[in-house]
C-alpha cells in the first residue's frame, strides 16, 4: 500500500472533525456513527498486535481473581487453567487478524466458562456477587479501551484550527475595534491542494462587505515560487496595483493568535463564477473566450519587472529578470528538480527520467523572461456576464517562457482549443512569436511539474506532516494522470 493505512485513518478522523464543525446536529446519528468507526479502525491500527497483548493482560489478571474466589471447583479450575493456557498461544500469533479471531474464540469460551461458575450449586451468594463485580469490571475497561485510544488518534491532537463564523467574527472585531461586527455567512470552498479557500460576509460599523480568506495549510505543501501565502499577497498586490484584473488582496496575516493554524490573506470578492475545470472544456471554446485568453496573456506578458518582486523568490527575482530566456527556463526546471530531490517524496523513477528528458531537450528560446501566472486558464478566471473579473491563484507565479502559460492553457483546455488559432491570435495581439514545438516542450513541462508537486503533497500526508484527506486521492488519480500525458506528448514527438 504506497500510503500508510495509519496516516489515510489519521486523516480521515482529521477530515471527521471538521465536517463535526460545520455541520447541524440533523447529522449528528450518522456523525457519531462515523466517527466510533473511525475510532476504532484508528485504536486497531495504531495498536497493532500490541492492542491484542493488553486485552489479554487485562482478562488474565481477571482470570487469576477468579481462580482465587472459585478455584475449589476441580471442573472450573481445570477450565480456567485451560484458558489461560489458550491466552498465552495467543500471544504467538503473529498475523493480527487471525490475532483478533482467536481472541474471539477466547472471549467465547469466556462467556461458556461464566455459564458454568454462576451455575455452581456450592457458590455462595456473596461469592456469586464478588463474581458479577468481577467481571463485569473487567468487561467495562476492556470494551472502553478501543475508544480511549482512537480518540487520540484520530485527527483530535491540540487545539482545533478549523476557522468556523464565530471565531472568524471575534478575530475581525478584534481587528478591526469594532463589537457590531458579525458573520452571517461563512462556507468553505472544496477543490485546491494546498490551500483553504473560505468566502464569508460581513456585517458591521467599521468593516462590512462579502471577502474571500486564502490560508496555508498549517504546513505549506510545496515551498517554492508563490506557494507561500505571504509570498502570494505580495505578487497579487503588485499585479492588481498596475491595473490587471488580480484579486483585491486587502492584508496577509501570519500572527492571528484568535486563527490558529495557517497564515491567510483576505481579499474582496470579485463577482462572477469559475469558467472551467482544470482538465478539460467541453466542446470547442467559442472564439470569444479564446480572445480572452489571448488578451489577458498579452497583458500580463508585457508588464514591466515590478520593484516590489525583486526579491521575492528564487523563481521571481531581479537576477532572473536578466538572465537570457534559456538559462532563466532551465534554472527554473533545475530548481524544480533540487526541490523534488531535497524534500521528503514518494519515490517516482518517472518523474527522474522526466526531469532528464526536459534539460537535455530544452527548445531554443529568445527574448527575455517575463512574469507568468504558472496556473492560467478558465479554471482560475472568474467571469461575470461574460465579462472576465479577475485571474485567481497565483502561487505558481515565476519568470520564464510567455510559451509556458500558453501551453499550459492548452493542457486545462486540450482538444477544445484551437492551438495554432491561439498562437496567431496571441502573436496578432502583440505577443511573442512562438513555434508549436515550443508549446509542446512546455505541455510536456506542465504536466511533469503537477507530478512532481502532487508527489511532494502527497509525501507531506505520509509523513505525517499534514491530515489533508483530499491528498490521499493524488497518487492514485492524479500522477498517473500527468505522467500519462507527458509520456503521450514525449511519444508524439518521437
Amino acid at each position: 500500500m504506497l500510503l500508510p493505512s495509519d496516516r489515510l485513518l489519521t486523516s480521515l478522523g482529521a477530515e471527521f472533525n471538521r465536517l463535526r464543525a460545520h455541520l447541524g446536529d440533523g447529522e449528528a446519528s450518522a456523525l457519531q456513527s462515523i466517527g466510533a468507526g473511525l475510532g476504532l479502525l484508528s485504536g486497531r491500527e495504531h495498536g497493532d498486535i500490541t492492542g491484542i497483548h493488553l486485552q489479554i493482560d487485562r482478562i488474565q489478571a481477571t482470570l487469576i481473581e477468579l481462580q482465587r474466589l472459585v478455584g475449589s471447583n476441580p471442573a472450573i479450575e481445570h477450565r480456567l487453567g485451560e484458558m489461560l493456557s489458550g491466552l498465552k498461544r495467543i500471544r504467538d500469533i503473529a498475523n493480527l487478524r487471525a490475532a483478533e479471531a482467536a481472541w474471539r474464540e477466547a472471549l467465547a469460551a469466556f462467556e461458556s466458562l461464566v455459564h458454568q461458575i454462576v451455575a455452581d450449586a456450592n457458590l455462595t451468594p456473596p461469592l456469586r456477587t464478588r463474581v458479577a463485580l468481577v467481571v463485569n469490571a473487567w468487561e467495562i475497561d476492556d470494551l472502553r479501551a478501543p475508544m480511549t485510544v482512537a480518540g487520540a488518534s484520530a485527527g483530535d491532537a491540540g487545539p482545533s484550527t478549523d476557522i468556523t463564523a464565530a471565531k472568524l467574527r471575534d478575530y475581525l472585531r478584534d481587528r478591526f475595534s469594532d463589537p457590531t461586527i458579525d458573520v452571517p455567512m461563512l462556507r468553505p470552498l472544496a477543490g485546491g491542494f494546498g490551500k483553504q479557500t473560505f468566502l464569508f460576509d460581513v456585517i458591521g460599523r467599521e468593516f462590512s462587505g462579502s471577502y474571500v480568506l486564502r490560508r496555508d495549510l498549517a504546513e505549506p505543501v510545496i515551498a517554492n515560487d508563490c506557494h507561500r501565502i505571504d509570498v502570494e499577497y505580495t505578487l497579487i498586490r503588485a499585479v492588481h496595483g498596475r491595473g490587471f484584473p488580480a484579486p483585491d488582496a486587502l492584508w496577509v496575516d501570519t500572527e492571528h493568535a484568535l486563527l490558529p493554524g495557517g497564515d491567510f490573506l483576505v481579499m474582496r470578492r470579485s463577482p462572477g463564477v469559475a469558467g472551467g475545470s482544470v482538465f478539460t472544456a467541453k466542446g470547442t471554446v467559442p472564439a470569444d473566450l479564446v480572445q480572452t485568453l489571448v488578451d489577458i496573456l498579452v497583458r500580463l506578458h508585457s508588464l514591466p519587472f515590478m520593484a516590489e518582486l525583486s526579491q521575492l523568490t528564487e523563481s521571481l527575482n531581479r537576477e532572473l529578470a536578466g538572465l537570457p530566456l534559456q538559462a532563466c527556463v532551465r534554472r527554473y526546471i533545475e530548481n524544480f528538480q533540487a526541490l523534488y530531490d531535497r524534500e521528503a517524496h514518494l519515490p517516482s523513477p518517472s518523474l527522474t527520467t522526466l526531469f532528464g528528458w526536459l534539460l537535455e531537450n530544452l527548445p531554443t528560446m529568445t527574448g527575455m523572461p517575463v512574469l507568468l501566472h504558472g496556473d492560467i486558464g478558465f479554471h482560475n478566471f472568474l467571469f461575470d456576464g461574460g465579462r472576465l473579473t479577475a485571474v485567481l491563484d497565483w502561487e505558481f507565479g515565476h519568470l520564464g517562457d510567455p510559451a509556458e502559460d500558453l501551453a499550459y492553457a492548452c493542457n486545462t483546455l486540450g482538444s477544445a482549443l484551437d492551438l495554432q488559432g491561439l498562437l496567431d491570435e496571441y502573436r496578432k495581439a502583440g505577443g511573442a512569436e512562438i513555434s508549436p514545438e515550443r508549446i509542446r516542450f512546455f505541455r510536456i513541462w506542465g504536466h511533469v511539474r503537477n507530478a512532481c508537486a502532487a508527489n511532494l503533497c502527497t509525501a507531506k500526508l505520509t509523513t505525517g506532516r499534514v491530515d489533508d484527506l483530499k491528498l490521499a486521492y493524488l497518487p492514485h488519480v492524479y500522477i498517473p494522470q500527468f505522467l500519462g500525458a507527458a509520456v503521450a506528448l514525449i511519444e508524439q514527438g518521437a
